[in-house]
């Protein structure tokens, strides 16, 4: 089978950017968590991380995608993961999608919070230390073809 759903995965200083639009099956989950593992090889493993996701459409996950995203969010923060902010957008799936990650990352005991905006998330961020440079940023969104215009 092919990987269903589209993501781009990045760093910011020690924040972990992440944007995606779904739904996903098992290969895209296989496939994103290489690509992320890629990327959290390049934070600087001295110190905690966090992580910036931004969520599109209809971002959900079958039983056996699920059940890959939480041993998959544990692995995270074995390696250092302390908190993550999630911005959903144009979704009208958006408090199942919530109720969907709020499971998973209560499983992997994952500080988490939901955000209508990426302003109120990196605000989020900022007060639990972890800064993002906005320029570098900004050019990481350039590249999310399928994100809607901010």
């Amino acid at each position: 089978m092919f990987e269903h759903g589209d993501y781009v995965v990045g760093v910011n200083q020690q924040v972990l950017l992440f944007v995606g639009q779904g739904p996903w099956n098992d290969e895209a989950m296989l496939v994103g968590a290489k690509k992320m593992g890629r990327q959290i090889s390049l934070l600087d493993h001295s110190k905690p991380w966090a992580q910036l996701s931004c969520l599109v459409g209809e971002s959900l996950m079958p039983p056996s995608t699920f059940n890959a995203f939480v041993h998959h969010s544990k692995i995270r923060k074995q390696k250092g993961l302390v908190c993550l902010a999630i911005v959903i957008l144009a979704s009208e799936v958006a408090n199942t999608i919530k109720q969907q990650l709020s499971a998973a990352y209560l499983q992997a005991d994952i500080e988490h919070q939901f955000f209508p905006s990426f302003e109120l998330a990196i605000e989020w961020l900022a007060q639990r230390q972890f800064d993002i440079d906005r320029p570098e940023l900004n050019a990481f969104l350039k590249q999310c073809d399928f994100l809607p215009s901010r």
